[in-house]
């Protein structure tokens, strides 16, 4: 099996996550953001990740990648439902997590940006989403305030659930992998053993070292 994606991506996270764990083999292909035509040959548009399957069929959508692997053996790993709480910790926290670490992402050395074309095809998807990226770094200490309350949630729910993996971490890991590019954030002991359990257990790396 293939799997393609961005190495920044939060949902391509999602689906790294679950070979990790499963212990099944997947060759990850990292495509250019300049490139758009491989997407939209496999699913007819430029979307992230994909799965080629064994058969040669193409499955998008993150989700739909970890049900799709997790049913291939046991033990499961995405059973059940995204409590409540996740459900609307993720609401609450996308935009302002997403003003954080794009003018970061941009200026860290990800595979997908690796060349100049790739780089300016990015810069240019982000600024129609985000205006003057430069403006938007600046707000760091504004966006990390509002942050604050919400991790402070995090905290708790991590603190009272108990330790098997479930479809909870497929929503909180992403997000907080893309926070660890921020260096001005300081995670608390509870929430950051959690990010290294977690990255240990999938083999996905956090972002620390390349922090900004």
């Amino acid at each position: 099996m293939k799997l393609y994606i961005y190495d920044h991506c939060p949902f391509c996270v999602r689906a790294r996550m679950i070979f990790g764990l499963k212990k099944i083999a997947v060759e990850e292909i990292v495509l250019l953001d300049s490139d758009i035509d491989t997407p939209t040959r496999m699913i007819g548009r430029k979307m992230l990740p994909i799965l080629q399957k064994e058969d040669g069929n193409y499955l998008p959508e993150s989700m739909d990648i970890v049900h799709y692997i997790d049913k291939l053996n046991e033990p499961r790993y995405a059973g059940g439902e995204v409590s409540a709480e996740i459900d609307a910790w993720f609401k609450a926290v996308s935009k302002t997590v997403s003003k954080l670490v794009t003018p970061r992402f941009v200026e860290t050395d990800f595979p997908e940006v690796s060349t100049t074309e790739a780089k300016k095809a990015y810069l240019t998807r982000v600024t129609k989403s985000y205006g003057d990226l430069t403006v938007l770094y600046k707000e760091t200490h504004t966006l990390l305030i509002e942050l604050e309350p919400q991790m402070q949630l995090l905290d708790i729910w991590l603190e009272n659930r108990n330790d098997n993996f479930d479809l909870n971490d497929f929503i909180i890991f992403p997000i907080l992998r893309s926070l660890s590019i921020v260096d001005e954030l300081s995670f608390s002991t509870n929430v950051n053993n959690y990010m290294v359990q977690v990255a240990k257990a999938t083999g996905v790396n956090l972002l620390f070292e390349q922090a900004k």
